[in-house]
C-alpha cells in the first residue's frame, strides 16, 4: 500500500469516526466504531469497517448508517483536501466475533483435556 493511499485512509478513518459519533443517533444499546478503513489504490472508494454491539443489531446499524451515508460522504469531502473524494461504502466488522468464537473453541479444549 503506497503512502498515500495510508495518509488517505488515516484520514478518512479519523474524519468518518467523527461523523458518525456527532452526526448519528444510534439508538440506545447499540455502539458502532469505525475500526479500519480501507481505500483502493485509486482513491476512488473507501470501505469503511465498523465494530457492533451487540452483533445481532448489526443489520439495524448497516441500514442506519446506509441511510446517513450522504452526510457521512459530504462531511468527509468537505474536510479531504482531494479533486475528487473516495465514495465510501460501510461493511459490519466480524473480527470480534470471531474472536468470541474461537475463545469459545479454546474454552471447549481445555474443559475436554
Amino acid at each position: 500500500m503506497s503512502h498515500r493511499v495510508q495518509q488517505v485512509s488515516a484520514l478518512i478513518h479519523r474524519l468518518a469516526s467523527k461523523s458518525i459519533s456527532t452526526e448519528i443517533e444510534f439508538p440506545e444499546g447499540l455502539l458502532v466504531t469505525v475500526s479500519t478503513v480501507t481505500v483502493g489504490p485509486d482513491l476512488k472508494h473507501a470501505t469503511i469497517h465498523v465494530s457492533i454491539l451487540p452483533p445481532e443489531r448489526t443489520e439495524d446499524a448497516l441500514a442506519l448508517l446506509d441511510k446517513n451515508k450522504s452526510r457521512i460522504q459530504q462531511f468527509v469531502a468537505s474536510e479531504l483536501t482531494m479533486k475528487f473524494s473516495p465514495r465510501i461504502h460501510f461493511r459490519a466488522d466480524d473480527s470480534q466475533v470471531r474472536v468470541s468464537r474461537i475463545d469459545e473453541l479454546i474454552d471447549g479444549i481445555h474443559k475436554d483435556s
